[in-house]
């Protein structure tokens, strides 16, 4: 090649990779425009993807920017820039392994069933077992006692609080769960909303014993498991802790009259009864004689890991 003819390959290979860098900066705009980024990063991470969208693009422009350069003058001799002399195979393969997740991107759909994650990752009905160390277990005979949730006097709110700290005995390990058991216990109705939901459903199953005969209201997609009664099917949500690929399923199992006729992935909000059970001979916990609604399924399946003052939850 002569220098003209070796400056126009290098001017052709600058332009290809400012398409590419182009390409994953409005991609990434795509994403933030149309709403899906959430079914792919966690929100923290989110202004940090954005922030890239914008180096990408000045990337690209720089390269636009020496393709544009003049052909005359020396020829540069650091060895700084690619060789074009390779064969056209050597540059293809190395630009489809950029240009091959770019057009996945915008081909496939940004967000597969609920269902279809549970099916390759397996559902987790244990959540304490997987989200706490243990080195002592907790107790699982409920007292008999009902603790009273009316107007007490102050030695009598005193005496309540000891029996509660006597039901929710926590490990240094579940010590913080052992705690936000007994903010839950207070409450009529244990409600396991998207904030703090993995952690309210850890202190629920961990102390399960304790909270049996407690109403629990929690929502997510319909998921059954091959061998399922017919009165069962498991309440599901997936939890991100930074981006899809570690989505992992979580889920409570639900008992209730009809509860065949909610075809899986449906989204429905769950009331019943907590219930202690066995399931594939492991102790889970269960909601039994569950009222079940419909629901419009939420902009973003995931649940993620609370980020304020653990102190906070379950108020």
């Amino acid at each position: 090649m002569n220098r003209v003819e070796d400056r126009r390959a290098y001017a052709f290979h600058y332009f290809i990779r400012a398409a590419i860098l182009c390409g994953f900066s409005f991609y990434i705009v795509y994403l933030v425009k149309t709403g899906s980024m959430p079914h792919y990063l966690a929100p923290r991470l989110v202004p940090y993807v954005k922030a890239s969208a914008i180096a990408l693009f000045v990337l690209a422009v720089i390269q636009i920017y020496l393709a544009l350069q003049p052909a005359a003058g020396k020829e540069p001799d650091c060895g700084c820039e690619s060789d074009v002399r390779k064969s056209k195979l050597s540059h293809s393969a190395a630009y489809s392994l950029f240009l091959l997740p770019l057009l996945l991107g915008f081909l496939l759909p940004d967000r597969v069933t609920g269902s279809d994650i549970v099916q390759v990752k397996g559902i987790q009905l244990n959540t304490s077992s997987l989200q706490t160390q243990r080195n002592a277990s907790p107790q699982d005979d409920p007292p008999k006692k009902e603790l009273s949730s009316g107007g007490t006097s102050q030695g009598g709110e005193d005496t309540e609080e000891a029996r509660l700290k006597e039901m929710f005995k926590g490990s240094r390990f579940t010590e913080d769960y052992a705690k936000l058991a007994m903010r839950l216990y207070k409450n009529k109705t244990i409600l396991i909303g998207d904030k703090g939901f993995m952690e309210k459903l850890t202190a629920v199953d961990l102390f399960a014993g304790n909270f049996a005969g407690k109403q629990m209201e929690i929502s997510g997609f319909v998921y059954r498991e091959d061998g399922m009664p017919k009165n069962q099917f498991v309440v599901a949500r997936l939890t991100m802790q930074c981006c899809s690929a570690d989505a992992s399923p979580y889920g409570v199992i639900v008992e209730a009259p009809g509860a065949d006729s909610y075809l899986k992935d449906t989204w429905v909000t769950v009331k019943g009864t907590i219930r202690k059970s066995v399931y594939e001979d492991k102790d889970v916990m269960k909601l039994e004689g569950a009222v079940i609604q419909k629901i419009k399924e939420p902009s973003s399946p995931y649940v993620y890991p609370y980020a304020g003052d653990f102190a906070d939850l379950g108020k």
